[in-house]
């Protein structure tokens, strides 16, 4: 057997195991939050995808905790991003990835706002890319008590050829640097890391020369800043997962009935103009023109200095994606956010 730690996950891989899987993306909604314990099951096929034609599975744990099972994805590198899903405040976090063979598991752990652990629903997402161009970029923030570093060069990808750096200018407020893809637009997700109690969210995003700057906040589920590792993914003109369908919308009028959001800060593969229409406060439904609502990926994140969160309520080709957002507590409330579909 040899020892294989990486990304905060340590693994026994047999000396005998298959040659590492290939680069690529997946995507699952862990449908079943109350599985048997420690019996993997088959999420739901149209919300389920591998690049390399894989059936992913779930296994839960213990309450509140999930491995998904990519298999021939199992490469150190890539990113994750994860979102609670329902009609409930609960948030879940990535606790960690990591090759197994050639399968990739990707840990996750689920929250009430009390920070008890609890079984939920949510997405996850996952993409480990070598391809330079356009405007794409990732990183795993690995060292967060630190004041200027560079996040690790496995878990981390520019579309320039640069490489990302990250600064902490006070507790839980971090700084993203992406040299060579720069521009007033675009897309950010985050998501804490880690088995922690802690959320994180953009605050904002915006070009500095020819790089792009996006400051990110960390949170105890209470509310306080806190010093916490994320997942980060910024994209322009493409989808999460540089998948196609795909769209993305920053939802930037909180309390606007309906609207259009700004273009700049939208995505739609199919040309189509993004809506967004306010349910009632903290509840929104996103209208992707012509993308396939009944499949894919949807992953959210709240934008602002504030402690809200976001999550994903559900989504359908007739009501579109349905967010929800809360106060620390689990309080609705209006709030900014980015959304992403990818299929």
């Amino acid at each position: 057997m040899t020892l294989v730690v990486t990304a905060g996950m340590v693994a026994l891989v047999p000396s005998n195991a298959h040659a590492a899987g290939s680069r690529g993306f997946a995507y699952v909604w862990a449908n079943q939050a109350s599985s048997a314990l420690n019996t993997p099951y088959t999420p739901a096929g149209s919300y389920s995808r591998n690049s390399t034609g894989g059936v992913n599975t779930v296994v839960r744990t213990g309450v509140g905790q999930y491995t998904v099972r990519l298999p021939k994805l199992g490469l150190s590198g890539g990113t994750v991003h994860v979102t609670a899903y329902g009609a409930t405040s609960h948030s879940c976090n990535v606790a960690g990835w990591a090759p197994v063979g050639d399968r990739l598991d990707v840990r996750v752990r689920c929250f009430t706002p009390s920070g008890s652990r609890a079984n939920t629903r949510f997405t996850a997402s996952f993409v480990n890319t070598a391809y330079l161009g356009g405007r794409f970029g990732y990183l795993w923030a690995n060292q967060p008590s630190s004041s200027s570093y560079t996040p690790s060069t496995t878990y981390q990808f520019n579309s320039s050829g640069a490489t990302n750096t990250i600064t902490r200018s006070g507790v839980g407020q971090y700084s993203v640097r992406l040299p060579g893809i720069g521009s007033a637009a675009g897309h950010v997700q985050v998501t804490a890391y880690g088995d922690v109690t802690a959320r994180c969210k953009v605050v904002n995003w915006y070009p500095s020369g020819t790089a792009q700057i996006a400051d990110v906040r960390c949170f105890t589920l209470g509310g306080a800043l806190r010093d916490t590792r994320f997942s980060f993914t910024y994209a322009r003109g493409t989808g999460i997962l540089r998948t196609t369908p795909a769209a993305y919308a920053w939802a930037n009028q909180p309390t606007t009935a309906a609207y259009s959001p700004a273009l700049a800060y939208q995505y739609n593969s199919s040309g189509s103009t993004n809506r967004i229409t306010r349910q009632g406060v903290g509840v929104y439904r996103v209208w992707t023109p012509n993308m396939p609502l009944g499949y894919g990926n949807v992953q959210v994140t709240a934008y602002g200095a504030d402690s809200k969160h976001c999550k994903v309520d559900y989504w359908t080709p007739s009501t579109g994606i349905q967010v929800r957002c809360y106060t620390a507590s689990g309080t609705l409330a209006d709030t900014y956010y980015d959304v992403s579909f990818a299929r």
